[in-house]
């Protein structure tokens, strides 16, 4: 026991780099699994993480010190993709400062939900139990078996932790990711939930159950399912607004880029404007010439206007007079 005690103490005092190869061949671990004798990742460990996630070798320190605080809580492995961390650039930072310019969202699959909960319940003397899972159709009916080829509007999921019970509904409109499909010029549902939606709708139904079931170990983290429609958000808000500085730069803020009318806020508002311009455009020579042509009488009145002096003339023939008063 003696020692056993100075190489441990070894181990703490040295770096987190050079202890790891020492303690690997004694416990039979590899050099990035994480020790209890750390408190964040290491540079091997960081390097690692970094080829698996490649985005997160820009993460912040802090966002990095709260990943591993969930790898800890939760017991998955980072290294097995059991748990990994997402980051996600913000679009909304462009127009307000005061967001981030990008979010990070600690994702695990439903697997490792399942292995998160049931270990929790275990630690306690419970267990895991599900009851019937039920589906909705648009008109609110349920339905044990999903069979129609159309979507389900709502799945509902319920886990049982010993005699507690943990219900969950998850509606199709707030978990199916949709994606704009340039070639039809419209918003189609994303493959995966268009072959399977019955089954990927339940996974966000369990993940959310199974969160409200373990709280102190599944809140914080996301199954990758529930987070799929934030990526299509996302994904729309960045072509928006790339849209928009497009037709800004171009000169035409409401029309689109292929010129077809697509959009249906913008151009309708824009088309009657132009009319408009052109129609006040085009008549406008039409009253301009009508003044000139009205003017034009007033130069006839004005030599008129010296007609009556010509009347005048009569007053010379008071000649005549003068002849027939020497006669």
């Amino acid at each position: 026991m003696n020692d056993q005690q100075p190489s441990e103490a070894k181990a703490i005092e040295g770096t987190v780099v050079e202890a790891a190869p020492k303690v690997a061949p004694a416990s039979g671990t590899s050099a990035i699994v994480l020790r209890a004798d750390q408190d964040e990742f290491d540079h091997k460990q960081l390097s690692t993480l970094a080829l698996l996630s490649p985005g997160l070798s820009a993460a912040p320190r802090g966002h990095l010190a709260m990943f591993f605080h969930y790898c800890v809580r939760t017991g998955l492995d980072p290294f097995a993709r059991q748990i990994y961390m997402i980051g996600r650039t913000n679009w909304k930072a462009e127009k307000d400062p005061d967001e981030p310019e990008k979010t990070w969202t600690i994702q695990t699959g439903i697997d490792g939900f399942r292995t998160v909960a049931h270990r929790a319940a275990a630690k306690a003397g419970e267990a895991i139990s599900y009851e019937d899972t039920v589906y909705y159709d648009s008109e609110g009916k349920a339905h044990e078996v999903w069979l129609s080829k159309a979507y389900p509007t709502a799945v509902k999921v319920t886990v049982l932790r010993g005699a507690a019970r943990f219900p969950f509904i998850a509606k199709w409109d707030e978990f199916a990711p949709t994606y704009y499909d340039a070639k039809s010029g419209t918003y189609v549902v994303a493959k995966m939930w268009r072959q399977m939606p019955a089954h990927m709708l339940r996974k966000c139904g369990e993940a959310g159950s199974l969160r409200m079931a373990a709280p102190q170990d599944l809140s914080g983290v996301y199954a990758d399912e529930e987070m799929e429609h934030v990526d299509a958000e996302a994904v729309a808000g960045v072509a928006e607004d790339a849209a928009q500085r497009l037709r800004a730069a171009a000169g035409l803020e409401g029309a689109d880029q292929d010129g077809k009318g697509g959009g249906t806020a913008d151009e309708p508002a824009e088309d009657p404007a132009d009319k408009q311009e052109q129609a006040e455009r085009k008549p406008a020579p039409k009253k301009r010439t009508k003044p000139r042509q009205q003017p034009e009488p007033e130069p006839d009145q004005a030599e008129e206007a010296p007609a009556p002096r010509k009347r005048a003339a009569p007053r010379k023939r008071t000649a005549p007079d003068k002849d027939s008063a020497a006669s």
